[in-house]
């Protein structure tokens, strides 16, 4: 349904795809299958990013290798570096390909100011920001050129109509891709992003992707079963799911069997994976 509906790339691996969940080999494995499957039809971003510079580039090599479009970058998480030391690990990734940078503060602990970007923007590789600190920021790369994505569903409707973004880098979209396109490309809609924004609050309660992967679990899209330490919404948030599916329209939503409540017991969790 994402190509269907219009979205212009997928990101493989990242916080939404658990990737952190993942082995490197995993990784590029899942990289190189949606390659060969949706290559041709979709943008594929993998994301390589890693606290490591040396774990970054030798991943960043085997996605490109395997065929994806574009990298997902972070800056090193944990043990964070200096603002120079930002600038040397991008200026090092920025050489595989081109590269989408994520700035994500509340995962990373650590922003990244615009003084780096402003740094590495020069590098024919990279292909631009995916920014979560908001739209005062997404605004001043707007002014100075630099191509910026939208972090924040919740932000992303004004981001786009009028701070100047490209559009979202979104979680929701795994939910309802062609309203998420309707509102970054048929023009300013607030009533469709009022009508969305419940399903967003209710989607980011809990960290990400708690509520995506529950949620599609009562779609009937994915298998419910979790992998630690993730575990799915209690069922009170699962009813309210249901509520809002049925108020939207299941019409706009992925899958095509009932949306459902499911039980606790039909929920699996998985602690060696």
């Amino acid at each position: 349904m994402q190509i269907i509906n219009g979205a212009e790339g997928v990101i493989v691996g990242g916080t939404t795809g658990e990737g952190h969940l993942m082995s490197w080999d995993e990784h590029i494995m899942l990289i190189g299958h949606t390659v060969n499957c949706f290559g041709s039809s979709i943008k594929v971003i993998g994301n390589t990013g890693s606290n490591s510079t040396r774990e970054a580039i030798h991943a960043s090599e085997q996605g490109f290798a395997v065929g994806m479009h574009a990298a997902l970058h972070i800056n090193p998480y944990y043990g964070k570096t200096s603002l120079a030391g930002l600038v040397s690990h991008f200026d090092s990734v920025l050489s595989m390909g081109p590269t989408i940078i994520y700035n994500v503060p509340s995962r990373t602990g650590q922003d990244i100011p615009p003084s780096v970007i402003h740094s590495v923007a020069r590098h024919a590789n990279l292909a631009g920001v995916k920014e979560c600190v908001g739209n005062d920021r997404v605004q001043h790369y707007t002014d100075k050129g630099i191509v910026v994505w939208s972090g924040n569903d919740d932000q992303c409707h004004d981001a786009r109509w009028g701070h100047g973004a490209n559009g979202v880098i979104s979680v929701t979209s795994n939910l309802i891709p062609g309203l998420m396109h309707e509102l970054m490309f048929r023009g300013k809609n607030s009533a469709l992003n009022s009508k969305i924004m419940p399903l967003i609050d209710w989607l980011f309660e809990e960290p990400n992707p708690i509520g995506l992967n529950t949620a599609l679990a009562q779609l009937g899209v994915v298998r419910p079963v979790f992998r630690l330490p993730y575990i799915p919404l209690p069922r009170p948030k699962r009813v309210e799911f249901v509520n809002m599916v049925r108020k939207i329209g299941r019409e706009n939503f992925v899958g095509e069997g009932d949306v459902r409540v499911l039980d606790d017991d039909e929920f699996i969790l998985v602690a060696r994976y």
